[in-house]
């Protein structure tokens, strides 16, 4: 299912090392670009990773999902949307979709669930309502 309305995309080159013995960019290293793509997308909605642990607070990943659609190769470019598909009291739903650059085919799609917690107790706390406020933005933009 494509994502609507993804306030978010990130460009990734595939590097050699991506690949697995078929030539293929190997299944696991999308979740990599997966996580560098929400990264990013923290810093483009100016709640950066620096940004919760400044706030006394961290998020863990919980749950990650990734499901290949087609092959990427070296040197090929996939582009990484990205967008917060849920909202739970201490919790949130990433959910992505990667694309070849050039040609627009859909690569792989998948999600990450991620926990907010304090950062002293690591338990989990509720989501700031500035990260909620900022994503909620960037989907209007």
């Amino acid at each position: 299912m494509p994502l609507e309305n993804t306030p978010f995309t990130q460009s990734i080159d595939i590097r050699f090392a991506d690949t697995d013995a078929n030539g293929h960019v190997f299944f696991a290293n999308y979740l990599t670009y997966f996580d560098t793509a929400f990264l990013k997308y923290l810093d483009h909605i100016s709640c950066s990773f620096d940004w919760f642990i400044q706030n006394n607070m961290n998020f863990y990943y919980v749950e990650a999902c990734s499901q290949y659609k087609s092959a990427l190769t070296y040197g090929d470019e996939i582009l990484v949307s990205v967008t917060i598909s849920k909202f739970g009291r201490t919790s949130f739903t990433i959910a992505f979709e990667g694309k070849h650059a050039t040609s627009g085919r859909l690569a792989a799609t998948g999600h990450i669930v991620a926990v907010v917690v304090d950062k002293a107790t690591e338990a989990p706390v509720e989501i700031p309502e500035a990260f909620k406020i900022a994503t909620r933005i960037a989907h209007q933009s």
